[in-house]
């Protein structure tokens, strides 16, 4: 088998001729190539996470920078969306709906076959003329809420194809972990396989990943894409009362289905809001997703039968569209409590210290980078006695805190820059080839060898 050095393959201009002389062949008739580069960016995208959009958005930016002459399109859940949002072209990622009632009753019975081997065939199709795939961060690899039949199959599918069709695929700054059922992690595997080059948000993230066995010796660590998103300009008004930020969440356990986790975390959340409001403090409640809005409007109603209308009225609530305003709203506030992690993200990312409630391991990693380990506990298990008195010493901390998690987001954004200058150097390198005559670019995509080390 050839090794993958002897396998490099042209991304931004495949179609120009390697110049040679031999056998009286004439340079001067050799002419280059007009073809652009097509890149792919694939995730669940446009369907109201904030988080995921922001990385997408963040990616975006990023090679519009380094390839400016790239046709992007993005292959996502909700195409319609993102199209609006980020002026791209887009691929719906699942399969379109069987419209014949004869043909779905004849697939069904079939136990659904049929209609799912057509799936990698249109994949393979809609590939057709892409010179590289980019997954562009998120927890894309993870079982969270999931079962191994949607993303961990989805992802499998796309990226194998991609491979199929010679596309180069690339990771960037992706989560991975944890997957609970063995086909999610065995597709999750292959998966990985197809990718040339792979970078992590953490360290959990890496070892995950080694865990599929998959070798990660050459693999990298950079931070999340989110943290190089813009800060936008907010005027703040001038506030008597400490204000604090609460970001709610429509979290329901792992499996996304327990209303008993769901009711005692909005419950807890609800008595420790009416607490620190009957003490004198304003409160800001942030969304993560469009989904967080019912968990809000609970809060709310639990909140109306604990509050005077008085104490009420320093409960505030802004509906969010994306990253940009949930770190618009942050920066209303003094300082932040959240459980989504992008909501976490936003609030280092405009330098203010937070408390996290975490659901999953990612949470712990980031608040150990960031020297918030002693502000970081798990959503199920945290109680109101707790967080209020986690809030008093974070107040109290509060410049010393914020101070440490401006120097850590200056870091992590001359780490993504590092990130930037990698893929454009080496992921989509562009090499000059000169002749007597004439000068012709050619774009070499790298292997991992070449373009991964550790970190």
């Amino acid at each position: 088998m050839q090794s993958q050095n002897a396998q490099l393959e042209t991304v931004l201009e495949p179609h120009v001729h390697e110049l040679r002389r031999v056998n009286g062949y004439d340079h001067m008739h050799v002419t280059r190539s007009t073809k652009r580069l097509r890149i792919a960016l694939i995730g669940q995208f446009g369907v109201g996470n904030f988080g995921n959009d922001g990385s997408l958005e963040a990616m975006i930016d990023t090679l519009r920078r380094i390839c400016p002459e790239a046709e992007l399109t993005v292959i996502c859940t909700w195409p319609e969306a993102v199209e609006k949002a980020f002026a791209v072209k887009t691929i719906k990622l699942t399969r379109p709906a069987i419209k014949s009632r004869w043909l779905d009753q004849a697939n069904r019975i079939l136990g659904r076959a049929p209609h799912k081997m057509l799936g990698p065939i249109r994949a393979f199709l809609k590939l057709r003329g892409f010179h590289a795939v980019v997954l562009p961060g998120t927890g894309a690899f993870d079982d969270f809420g999931d079962r191994p039949f949607g993303m961990p199959y989805l992802f499998m599918k796309w990226l194998l194809m991609a491979r199929l069709r010679g596309c180069v695929v690339a990771f960037a700054s992706i989560g991975a972990g944890p997957a609970y059922h063995p086909l999610s992690r065995m597709f999750f595997a292959w998966a990985a396989r197809c990718a040339s080059y792979r970078s992590y948000r953490d360290a959990i993230s890496r070892d995950f990943i080694r865990s599929l066995g998959i070798n990660v010796a050459r693999d990298r660590i950079f931070p999340d894409l989110a943290f190089g998103l813009p800060v936008p300009r907010v005027e703040r008004e001038i506030s008597a009362s400490t204000v604090v930020g609460v970001g709610v969440m429509n979290y329901r356990g792992r499996t996304g289905g327990s209303e008993a986790i769901y009711n005692a975390y909005i419950s807890k959340l609800g008595e420790f809001v009416a607490r620190i409001v009957m003490r004198g403090f304003a409160v800001r409640l942030i969304l993560g997703q469009d989904n967080d809005e019912v968990a809000v409007v609970d809060v709310m109603e639990q909140l109306r039968g604990m509050l005077s209308d008085a104490d009420l009225a320093r409960v505030v609530y802004t509906r969010s569209a994306s990253l940009h305003d949930v770190m618009a709203q942050m920066q209303t506030t003094d300082v932040v409590v959240a459980t989504r992690f992008h909501n976490v993200v936003c609030a280092l990312r405009v330098g203010l210290p937070v408390i996290s409630l975490g659901y999953l391991e990612k949470h712990d990693a980031l608040a150990a980078d960031t020297g918030l380990s002693a502000f970081c506990t798990s959503v199920e298990t945290f109680s109101v006695e707790w967080l209020e008195s986690r809030l008093d010493t974070l107040l109290a901390e509060r410049e010393l805190r914020a101070l440490q998690v401006r120097e850590t987001v200056v870091r992590y954004r001359q780490e993504l820059r590092d990130q930037e200058v990698l893929l454009r150097t080496q992921v989509f390198a562009r090499r000059e080839v000169r002749t007597d005559d004439a000068t012709i670019c050619e774009g070499k995509t790298e292997d991992r060898s070449a373009v991964s080390g550790n970190r």
